[in-house]
């Protein structure tokens, strides 16, 4: 039964594919150019991840295979491909030290809940208005939130049906297609925050807290803007795609 309450909301996707890897230096000097690359050439969703800086430091290339990096800030950094073998979104990791001096690298948290997220989005929400509900999605998360710490939520299962309405609600506003475009990832995250909370899963303390690092990480999310047009009354879900999405998210 617990392990159902939290159906709507990521594996822990921490292994490297076996016939891809994540090429690149272990170490590089401040300022000067790296690159980074997945070998066999594939397609990849990229990211850096470091307490030193993450924005502005890399390129893509235009192939999506390879990843350029220059920084003259000293520390560690860890590049996260994300791909998809044989249907199934995987993750190549590869940490490596920018310094004048050669450290120790520590072992990164290769799973994290910021990571999938990060890069597992792009790859199972096949949206074109991203910018728009990734910052729609994240409200959810933080209203569902926000009722908690007033009270108005008191049990982790009505935790789990606010959201699953708060979610529906917000997608179908923005086109016909938004809800379904969202359910592999949604779906893909049930799991992930299962694990994450752990012995804990009842626990509406450490609910809440789950759920407020799910909200701040997509809030953090950059996507290019699209225009849309308003959404027509037809678009609206039925009841029956309502209802079909409750029953898959509640696998």
């Amino acid at each position: 039964m617990r392990a159902q309450l939290f159906s709507i909301c990521f594996l822990l996707l921490g292994i490297n594919a076996a016939a891809q890897e994540l090429i690149g230096t272990d170490r590089v000097f401040p300022g000067t150019l790296a690159s980074f690359e997945v070998v066999p050439a594939q397609e990849a969703s990229w990211h850096i991840v470091s307490s030193s800086a993450s924005h502005g430091i890399y390129q893509v290339d235009t192939s999506e295979s390879k990843l350029y990096f220059a920084s003259p800030v000293e520390g560690h950094y860890t590049v996260i491909a994300g791909i998809v073998v044989e249907g199934k979104p995987k993750l190549l990791v590869k940490t490596f030290y920018n310094g004048e001096e050669e450290r120790p690298i520590p072992i990164p948290p290769i799973s994290s809940l910021e990571s999938w997220i990060k890069t597992q989005l792009p790859i199972l929400v096949k949206s074109k208005n991203l910018a728009l509900e990734v910052g729609l999605v994240a409200g959810c998360f933080e209203e569902i939130v926000r009722r908690i710490e007033d009270e108005n939520i008191k049990t982790v299962q009505n935790a789990q049906t606010q959201l699953q309405i708060a979610l529906i609600a917000a997608l179908a506003q923005t086109s016909p297609t938004a809800v379904n475009d969202w359910l592999p990832f949604l779906t893909e995250l049930s799991p992930q925050l299962e694990k994450e909370l752990g012995e804990s899963i009842a626990d509406l303390t450490e609910v809440k807290k789950v759920l407020r690092h799910v909200s701040g990480t997509l809030k953090m999310m950059e996507f290019p803007k699209s225009v849309s047009t308003p959404l027509q009354r037809s678009g609206t879900p039925t009841h029956r795609t309502q209802n079909r999405i409750f029953r898959t998210l509640a696998q």
